[in-house]
C-alpha cells in the first residue's frame, strides 16, 4: 500500500479505472496510522471511485487493528465488491497473482475471483 499510494497521481500514476484493485501491507514497517493515511490519500485522489472491486490480503500489526476495520472506517458504504485473503502479501501462504488478467468478484455463492481469461501461455 506504501508503494501504491505513492502512484496514484502524477506522471507514472497507475491506471486503475475498472479494476480489482488488490492492497496489503506489512505490520512491522506500516502501522495502523500509515494505513489509515495511505487509505485517505487514495480515497481524495478518487481511487475508490473507479475501482470495481477490491481484494485485501495480509495486514498484521500488533495492535491488533486490522486493514479491513481501517478501511472501513474511510469507506464508510462501499459501492464495489470487497474480499479479503491471507494468501498474497508479507505472510506465511503466498498466491500467485496474475496482474493485467481479466477477472471478477463472484459474491453470490461462495466469494472467491474468478479468472475470465487464460493467464498462462
Amino acid at each position: 500500500m506504501c508503494l501504491f499510494s505513492n502512484l496514484i497521481t502524477g506522471k507514472y500514476s497507475v491506471n486503475v479505472e475498472n479494476k480489482i484493485l488488490f492492497i496489503e501491507d506489512f505490520g512491522l514497517e506500516s502501522p495502523p496510522g500509515f494505513i489509515s493515511n495511505y487509505l485517505y490519500k487514495m480515497k481524495q485522489n478518487g481511487v475508490f471511485d473507479k475501482i470495481r472491486g477490491l481484494w485485501i490480503g495480509n495486514y498484521e500489526h500488533e495492535s491488533g487493528i486490522t486493514l479491513e476495520q481501517i478501511l472501513m472506517d474511510i469507506l464508510e458504504e462501499p459501492k464495489f465488491p470487497i474480499i479479503k485473503s491471507d494468501n498474497f502479501g508479507h505472510g506465511t501462504f503466498k498466491t500467485v497473482v496474475p496482474i493485467g488478467t481479466k477477472a471478477k468478484i463472484n459474491t453470490k455463492e461462495e466469494v472467491k475471483i474468478e479468472l475470465l481469461e487464460d493467464c498462462i501461455d
